[in-house]
């Protein structure tokens, strides 16, 4: 047995490891203590990577679909280019754009990937670009596109007085990243640290989270009702002059536009709408304006629910008027370590509202958000006949069976398609609808960098690690998948702006230096440091302002028209009824964890009620219950919640009846609730996938739909009029 130091790569945190290497094998995963970041901290998930990797559902082998439609054995490069050739007659006889791409959240965490993945489809000539973040936290994007972005970077958490999160549990998911480094690295500890120095935490939601018990401020709201509550923290710190204004002046326009537009959001109706005590609303305004120094961030929580491109508006417009943002002179961020750094100046980039100009697609006329379509459209792109329908779609780590609105249409979707390839280590619910998977190499199997997370790290870091075991023998690496398929399809691809060379195979390691070779550092100097390396700050400073007079756009007239509909909105909650929201659990990564031995309590996810609601439901602990929504019904087995509000049902997302085949467990896929067509925000097209009207019921009570349209059931197995 040896010990070996990496890094983890479930999740943005890239935390420190020390790996026990048996035979060849993972063992025992421990924290580094030595790591500059993480500093032996690592979560539950992170310590059990030898049974994910090494578990009896990880695939071993590519899979092709034989012709009695069972799967077989396949090596994965030989797969790799039979599917380059079915790609390639699919583009030569229907056009590029009948080839689609899902980028799903864990290629994100594996250095090549997504920058091999993007180059390869735009190779193609392809414009059907998706992935996960257009039904996740895609009004992020919007948000600078529509008022434009302050380039001097935002007020850093290492030296904030105060914080506020809304719908964002980063106790739980370690998923900050808008300016919150730290709490990306152990975000308890690092709270409890600021805390102690002086900073003051504010938390919104639904649920008293994790976070929600380190908070100096608790204010939990109705779900759905984010972008009321934001309005009406807006209009009290612009009525009691809680705004730098001479920031304002000089760098904003429609001041007085934002106070009209949030006018309806008086302290008592926010108080009353979204049942939070009026002083605590005061409250919690005068902490966040009163200080100098800190951000108004969000999480998936305001971004599920409905107005989520108002809620996401209204919280970054917070920051503006506050002034949050790093002025001339003060250090800039500097955390670019192996990507090229942008320098930072105290002046405006314009709106860019790339979807209203180039590519649109033939489904709803939309554009295109940093280079990607709406995920939602994806559906009607494969089942619309026409000649751009898209014929061949390849999943890039994913599960749009269990992410995607509508679990019936986006299973109608997928059995449609002539060619169905999806690179996953493990047979998900996606991957069982294949025409071929290929097993791709996991962490430790494979050299990495942190080139894609820097963006997330407190501190200017860059770490690299080589494979410490090998793979199976039968798996190949994600990037070589592309490459291989490229090279049948005639494709010339570009990386890091260098063409590829589709003769001469490079190795990982060469493709490493590729991708970060306009960083200031170099991978090579990284060889050999397996702790990381903390890289000292440039120095730079942010530069003047200059003669750009470009202004952040507080309200254009798409926006304002957004917050008048919002504010006249009210969240309807069916007589009797319950509101649904989505959550995560600790134990998994959207899907990816779900079986990890040893890990989770259960192999499905509950749905969690409080114990009144369980009471007055006549439902024990552990007992079964039916919900259902105006799109239709799922079966889950209850448990109690104290944290959450009364009339509130969480249903953690990832999840469907059959995790694995042949392990038939009592799993609700969240999305058989949801609706891909209805209610869906505008120009992203972002779906809702919280504060959901449901009904819930006793396992065997009947129940009509929670809010009065036409019931269709994802499943007939779990139809609610004769559940058993």
């Amino acid at each position: 047995m040896t010990l070996v130091k990496s890094y983890c790569r479930f999740c943005a945190a890239s935390c420190g490891t020390l790996v026990e290497v048996v035979d060849g094998r993972i063992g025992a995963v421990f924290g580094n203590k030595d790591h500059p970041l993480s500093k032996g901290f690592t979560c539950p998930k992170g310590r059990r990577a030898g049974a994910l990797l090494q578990g009896p559902h990880r695939l071993t082998s590519s899979l092709r679909r034989s012709g009695n439609g069972e799967f077989e054995p396949v090596d994965g490069l030989a797969a790799s280019r039979e599917i380059g050739e079915r790609l390639r007659r699919i583009r030569a006889e229907h056009g590029p754009d009948s080839i689609a791409l899902f980028m799903g959240t864990q290629q994100a965490f594996t250095a090549l990937t997504p920058f091999v993945v993007k180059s390869w489809l735009r190779a193609t000539g392809s414009h059907k670009l998706f992935s996960t973040m257009t039904i996740d936290q895609s009004a992020k994007w919007l948000v600078p596109l529509r008022m434009g972005e302050y380039l001097g970077g935002p007020q850093p958490m290492t030296d904030a007085d105060v914080w506020m999160l809304s719908g964002n549990n980063v106790v739980l998911t370690a998923s900050g990243g808008d300016g919150d480094g730290p709490l990306v690295t152990d975000p308890a500890t690092q709270i409890k640290r600021a805390r102690r120095r002086g900073m003051r935490l504010i938390v919104i939601d639904p649920r008293r989270t994790e976070t929600a018990e380190l908070a100096d401020l608790f204010l939990q709201p109705r779900p759905g009702t984010d972008a009321l509550l934001h309005a009406g923290l807006l209009r009290i710190l612009l009525t009691e002059g809680l705004y730098d204004a001479a920031f304002c002046d000089e760098y904003v326009d429609g001041l007085e536009e934002l106070r009209r537009a949030v006018d309806p959001a008086t302290p008592e109706r926010v108080a009353r709408e979204c049942d939070v005590p009026v002083e605590d609303l005061f409250l919690a305004a005068r902490m966040f304006g009163g200080d100098k120094r800190g951000r108004f961030t969000t999480g998936t929580g305001a971004n599920f629910g409905p107005h989520s491109n108002v809620a996401e508006h209204l919280a970054d417009t917070v920051n503006i008027i506050c002034g949050r943002v790093l002025r001339e002179g003060e250090p800039a961020w500097g955390g670019s370590v192996l990507m090229p750094e942008r320098p930072a100046v105290a002046a405006v980039a314009p709106p860019r509202r790339t979807w209203e100009s180039g590519f649109t697609s033939r489904v709803g006329g939309c554009g295109r958000l940093n280079g990607e379509l709406p995920s939602a459209i994806l559906p009607d792109e494969i089942l619309m006949p026409g000649p751009d329908r898209v014929r061949a779609l390849v999943v890039s780590a994913g599960n749009p069976m269990v992410a995607f609105p509508d679990e019936a249409k986006i299973r109608r979707a997928l059995e449609h398609l002539e060619l169905l390839v999806v690179i996953d280590p493990f047979l998900t619910e996606t991957a069982r609808l294949a025409d071929y998977v290929i097993a791709p190499a996991m962490s430790y199997e494979r050299a990495d960098h942190t080139v894609l997370m820097e963006f997330f790290f407190p501190r200017p870091f860059a770490g690299h690690t080589p494979a410490i075991v090998a793979p199976p023998a039968g798996v190949i690496e994600d990037w070589e998948f592309f490459y291989e398929t490229a090279v049948v399809m005639g494709l010339e691809m570009k990386v890091a702006g260098r063409p590829l060379d589709l003769r001469h195979k490079p190795t990982s390691e060469q493709m490493l230096e590729l991708v970060a070779s306009r960083g200031r550092v170099d991978v090579a100097s990284l060889r050999g440091r397996p702790d990381g390396v903390l890289v000292p700050g440039t120095g730079a400073v942010v530069g003047p302002r200059g003669d750009d007079t470009t202004r952040l756009q507080l309200v254009p007239p798409d926006v304002l028209a957004e917050i008048r509909a919002a504010l006249d909105d009210v969240v309807e909650i069916p007589a009797g009824g319950f509101q649904l929201i989505s959550r995560r659990l600790k134990e998994v990564m959207n899907s990816l964890g779900r079986g990890i031995p040893g890990l989770a309590l259960h192999d499905y996810n509950p749905a969690f009620l409080r114990p009144e609601d369980l009471a007055r439901l006549g439902v024990r602990p552990g007992g079964g219950v039916v919900i259902t929504s105006a799109f239709g019904s799922v079966r889950a087995v209850a448990q109690p919640d104290e944290t959450l509000r009364p009339g509130t049902v969480a249903l953690p997302h990832g999840w469907s009846g059959e995790v694995f085949p042949g392990a038939r467990g009592e799993g609700a896929n969240v999305n058989a609730l949801t609706s891909g067509d209805e209610d869906l925000q505008t120009i992203n097209r972002m779906p809702r996938y919280t504060a959901i009207p449901v009904t819930v019921v006793a396992l065997g009570t009947r129940a009509g739909p929670a809010a009065g349209s036409a019931r269709r059931s994802a499943d007939p197995r779990r139809a609610v009029d004769d559940p058993e």
